[in-house]
């Protein structure tokens, strides 16, 4: 079945169904005819013993005398496939016309009423009427049956119309759904055919449809995907170009160093020295590189697992703070915090202190000599908010929609010190537990980076374990 066409496949199953469907009215409609022929008999037979009674009480009144009137009634109902008895209250038989029934009717001499049965015979199928008829003082078991032949001869001839019928009927079905399936489907095979020379670059696609049936939704759910797939690999390649770039200047500072120490036979200590410090500069900043965009590389391919566990983002801040604090003595820069009351959050752990990291380093980067950092935590209308300040000289307009594109670092004198992929990751996690991080404002008496979380959201669950990345997926991204 699989080998078929879905055209073939359709129409087969539109023949089954249909076949099914007739097999079920073919069963019906026998049942229904044979119901409806035995009523038919069975008004026929009340009819005869209507008849029987009327002649009967006639000949009573007449001549009082059972026997003749049994005589009379049986002449006058008499014909052919018809077969009529009648006996008195013991059983004793007065008149018995069986008309071609190989055995007669023994007479149910119990019988107080009516009664209606169908019995077998060697001659074929009767139906039988038996019922106690009594006149003043005279009572009769009248019995009148009729055979069930001329039922079977329709029940024949409506199974011989279905024989014929069913099969050419099925022909028929079977043609006219292979055309109505190839009309249906000729849409979606012109599609597959368009889409099949829809090239990898441009701007090309299905086009504009104005349908508003399935294959319109098909249509526009197929260009959607197509420039869905356009940007994901334009952000690939750009990413690609970006990471070669930032990749290039540590590898060829490495490089050099390296050949310009083994150019000669013999140097000092000192310059040997020199050069691995060079070495070892550019090798953590690889490291540092690579980290980062494995950890976007993994973000854009939803293969980031996070893992929400309960924490006081108090606690975190403070954490972060005092670990900056390292870098900021460096720079003769302060960081300060405002005092907070304990505030419990749910998220993973260490993004979040990714984040707050990240936006501390970029503002102790930006951040003049003698200025503050500040970090301030708040909580409000159900989200926390993490207010990271500085006193630098802002960031200029035009630049403020690409602080978080990846690898921008506005500042040509701080490249060797970062990434440019600091503020997109923070972004990213932000992202991931359902909450924002924006510039709020910026000017020349410095900056203001704002992280809203709400409280009450759980974290984004990616779908990789964040410990199953190894070196060959570093090799890969890099």
């Amino acid at each position: 079945m699989n080998a078929l066409s879905l055209r073939a496949r359709l129409t087969v199953w539109y023949t089954v169904a249909l076949a099914i469907v007739l097999g079920l009215f073919s069963a019906e409609l026998l049942w229904v005819q044979q119901r409806l022929g035995v009523r038919r008999v069975d008004r026929e037979l009340d009819g005869i013993a209507a008849t029987l009674a009327n002649v009967v009480r006639a000949e009573l009144k007449e001549r009082n005398s059972p026997l003749v009137a049994a005589e009379e009634a049986l002449g006058t109902v008499a014909m052919s496939g018809r077969a009529v008895a009648m006996f008195e209250a013991d059983g004793k038989p007065l008149v018995a016309e069986w008309a071609g029934m190989s055995s007669p009717i023994p007479p149910p001499l119990e019988l107080s009423g009516r009664r209606l049965w169908t019995t077998q015979t060697p001659s074929g199928a009767w139906r039988v009427r038996a019922e106690r008829q009594t006149y003043s003082e005279t009572s009769l078991l009248v019995i009148v049956a009729s055979s069930l032949a001329g039922v079977g001869h329709e029940r024949r001839e409506i199974l011989e119309a279905m024989v014929v019928g069913i099969p050419i009927a099925l022909l028929l079905a079977a043609g006219g759904g292979l055309w109505l399936a190839s009309v249906g489907l000729r849409p979606i095979t012109q599609m597959a055919g368009q889409a099949a020379r829809i090239p990898l670059t441009g701007l090309e696609d299905l086009g504009q449809t104005d349908r508003t049936d399935e294959l319109g939704q098909l249509a526009r759910a197929f260009n959607g995907l197509v420039a869905r797939l356009r940007a994901a690999l334009k952000t690939q390649r750009q990413f690609m170009a970006d990471a070669s770039h930032e990749l290039r200047t540590p590898v060829s500072v490495v490089r050099t160093a390296a050949e310009v120490t083994l150019c000669r036979e013999h140097r000092e200590e000192t310059e040997y020295r020199e050069a691995l410090t060079i070495v070892g500069e550019q090798a953590r900043r690889v490291g540092r590189l690579v980290e980062d965009m494995l950890v976007l590389a993994r973000a854009d391919a939803g293969g980031y697992q996070l893992r929400p566990v309960d924490l006081y983002l108090d606690e975190l801040v403070d954490e972060c703070r005092r670990t900056v604090e390292v870098l900021s003595g460096e720079r003769r820069v302060t960081v300060q915090s405002t005092t907070t009351p304990e505030i419990l959050f749910r998220g993973d752990e260490d993004l979040l202190r990714q984040l707050v990291l990240n936006l501390l380093q970029n503002a102790v980067q930006h951040a003049p000599p003698g200025t503050v950092v500040g970090v301030h935590l708040c909580q409000s209308s159900g989200e926390v908010k993490i207010r990271v300040t500085d006193e630098g000289p802002g960031i200029p307009e035009a630049d403020r929609s690409r602080i978080f594109d990846r690898f921008v670092q506005l500042d040509p004198a701080r490249r060797g010190s970062g990434t440019g992929l600091g503020l997109p990751i923070a972004r990213w996690i932000a992202g991931a537990h359902h909450g924002t991080l924006v510039l709020e404002s910026s000017g020349a008496g410095g900056s203001t980076f704002c992280v809203s979380l709400p409280c009450s959201a759980t974290p984004t669950d990616q779908n990789l374990d964040r410990d199953a990345w190894t070196d060959d997926d570093v090799e890969k991204i890099s």
